[in-house]
């Protein structure tokens, strides 16, 4: 019997919400852009903003992930964001961090699925070479 750790259970539940289904393009954009919103503004306005958004399924896997990751308090996207309104800094800190890595683990998933799509990572070959 193996143990897994938490970046283990993140990682098979986001790759669960993401393998099989078809993914719109407004979630695919959402979920890459998601983890520098949370570093940009935080994670209650980058919540608030995904609530606006009404990115309802980013946010439902978002907190599948998280209380597969031990986050039993969210389990759902209205949970999440009260949650992000009313913890203490402490808690705040904590979910923060743990939402970014739940949030990478996403984004990870829809960049592997939509291979139909531009990376626009890839460096161009020198014609002067």
């Amino acid at each position: 019997m193996s143990v897994n750790t938490r970046s283990q259970r993140l990682a098979q539940k986001a790759y669960a919400c993401i393998d099989g289904r078809t993914l719109k393009k407004e979630y695919s954009t959402f979920a890459r852009k998601f983890p520098a919103l949370v570093h940009a503004c935080g994670l209650a306005q980058a919540v608030a903003f995904a609530v606006a958004k009404k990115e309802t399924d980013y946010l439902a896997d978002l907190a599948a992930v998280l209380t597969a990751g031990g986050h039993q308090n969210v389990p759902n996207p209205d949970a999440l964001a009260a949650l992000t309104r009313t913890v203490p800094v402490s808690g705040y800190l904590r979910l923060t961090r743990d939402t970014l890595d739940a949030a990478v683990w996403l984004k990870r998933y829809v960049e592997a699925v939509n291979t139909d799509e531009p990376d626009n990572t890839k460096v161009e070959e020198n014609p002067h070479a």
